[in-house]
């Protein structure tokens, strides 16, 4: 029996969720020639090996020990099903209707339905497949822990197609956080019933195993936070740009001001500020135009370097979780019990990228100030809006680019509102009182990586057309500067302001691309 359902039909309106754009996807450098699959233990995937699977297709495989792990715990269930014995979602129904026993004959049609009665389409965009990717990698991870109870056969069939990237088209919408039910029922039908495989017939308790997880608000948030670690560090070079358009004081970053306080972020931006700056004639007695710098300049590295620790903190927690059974219920192979449990809570995810989003929208907020300030007369002693002298019309102000900034930046402070005490009311007949709003939580923080992007590919045009207007020599920047100003400043329309319409796609592409970031820091280490 074959359970249609439409799988690729054609969204109609936008739903609560998004999938990431580009700018929220790790970049992933390329690898030449065959490389080893990577082992999946159930117990040690890490952030970075997730975003190598999911976005750099890199081949994944479970270590040898984890199938008999897998076939240990699929005896426990088989001898649950042989005896007839309640067990929830086993030999039961889910949720409210976990009192309702299922006959022995009835449990592959059960296991069908299941997954299609969860399955229901929402009109509105798809998940990325690079997000689809990671939650099949963390599936077929968990499964490897032997806790979930379904077949090797299964988790053959899961890794498969995800080295063969046939990845099921999947809703961007449908999950409160007490698991991902909705998106992962429509994976799971995808991974059954696709061809040009024969149907793959769910056996019991395997329906629950597939939808029973957090692995799409894992997946999501799992790539964001590598994209927003690369992210962090653009920021912290657009500061720097910054810093050489004003001609800012680098006192405020100085080793000194790092060593009285025991800030480990702060050290880590203030560090990247330094050496970007390296070579700078910034560091010359005199050279800065202002004895102290407004704060947005001088506290780069103390609210830069919050950035880093949130994100550290949050990257720990999804390592964590990558790698903990959340399948209710979990199967204990050396005891042969069926233990019911609450690990599926995704609150330690959303109370994790609740404060990474928020400090993501205050660094954008200094990022805007910077930029602003830099065609503010009183604070850049240039003309107004960059022009070319004072009293000439255009400039950069002409391009209302602190305009679409401070748009940008609303943007991320409103969608950096914590998630976590939102309501969602009583699910489920009561049964599901309380979730962890994960999905919703990881959906925002894409926007606000998105939006941080543009906000920063801004600040650096604007730091770029500062230093031109200045006529600041090549060798009098910093060695990480130069080769943003070498790339960027070709493509601005100075002196041609409003000849034709602007547009900040190919700058920005360049600052998401990642290649100039990177050309940055490496000059800075030579």
């Amino acid at each position: 029996m074959t359970i249609q359902t439409p799988l690729n039909e054609t969204p109609a309106v936008s739903p609560s969720y998004v999938s990431p754009a580009p700018a929220a996807l790790p970049r992933v450098p390329a690898t030449d020639g065959p490389q080893d699959a990577i082992a999946l233990t159930g117990n040690d995937l890490t952030l970075h090996e997730l975003a190598r699977i999911a976005v750099g297709h890199h081949k994944a495989a479970l270590a040898d020990d984890a199938w008999q792990r897998i076939a240990d715990a699929r005896e426990v269930v088989e001898g649950i099903v042989q005896s007839g014995r309640p067990a929830y979602g086993i030999t039961t129904g889910v949720g409210s209707q976990k009192d309702s026993g299922v006959q022995k004959t009835e449990l592959a049609s059960f296991n069908r339905r299941l997954l299609a009665a969860h399955a229901t389409r929402v009109p509105g965009p798809t998940l990325d497949p690079s997000v689809v990717r990671a939650a099949m990698t963390i599936q077929s991870n968990l499964f490897a822990t032997g806790t979930s109870g379904v077949r090797p056969e299964l988790v053959q069939r899961i890794l498969q197609r995800l080295n063969d990237n046939r990845i099921p088209p999947v809703d961007a919408s449908g999950s409160v956080g007490a698991s991902d039910l909705v998106p992962l029922a429509q994976l799971g039908l995808g991974l059954l019933e696709s061809a040009p495989d024969s149907i793959f017939e769910p056996g019991a308790k395997e329906a629950l195993s597939l939808m029973n997880s957090n692995a799409i608000s894992l997946g999501m948030g799992g790539l964001g936070l590598v994209a927003a670690e690369r992210l962090i560090r653009t920021m912290d070079l657009a500061a720097a740009v910054a810093l050489e358009g004003l001609r800012g004081n680098p006192g405020a970053i100085a080793p000194q001001v790092t060593a009285v306080h025991r800030r480990r972020g702060q050290k880590r931006s203030a560090g990247h500020l330094r050496a970007l700056l390296g070579g700078s004639a910034l560091w010359r007695e005199g050279e800065a135009r202002f004895l102290q710098d407004p704060l947005s300049f001088r506290c780069v590295s103390q609210i830069h370097g919050v950035g880093w620790e949130v994100l550290g903190r949050a990257q720990e927690v999804w390592e964590t979780e990558l790698n903990a059974p959340t399948d209710n219920p979990l199967i204990d192979s050396a005891k042969g019990m069926v233990i019911s449990h609450g690990n599926m809570d995704s609150t330690a995810l959303t109370a994790a990228v609740d404060p990474l989003r928020q400090i993501l929208a205050k660094m954008c907020e200094l990022s805007g100030e910077r930029l602003h300030k830099q065609h503010w007369p009183a604070f850049s002693g240039l003309p107004t809006g960059l022009a070319r002298e004072s009293g000439a019309v255009g400039g950069v102000q002409f391009l209302n680019l602190s305009h679409i900034a401070a748009s940008l930046i609303a943007s991320t402070k409103i969608w950096a509102n914590p998630v976590l005490l939102n309501s969602v009311g009583q699910l489920a007949d009561g049964v599901e009182d309380t979730a962890g709003l994960a999905m919703h939580a990881v959906a925002d923080m894409a926007r606000v990586i998105e939006a941080a992007y543009k906000i920063t590919s801004i600040e650096m045009t604007v730091g770029v057309w500062a230093i031109h207007r200045r006529g600041i020599a090549m060798d009098d920047l910093g060695r990480g500067v130069r080769p943003v100003v070498e790339t960027l400043l070709p493509l601005l329309p100075i002196d041609r302001e409003g000849e034709d319409m602007f547009s900040l796609t190919p700058l920005i592409d360049l600052v998401v691309n990642g290649d100039l970031v990177e050309a940055a820091y490496s000059a800075a280490e030579h």
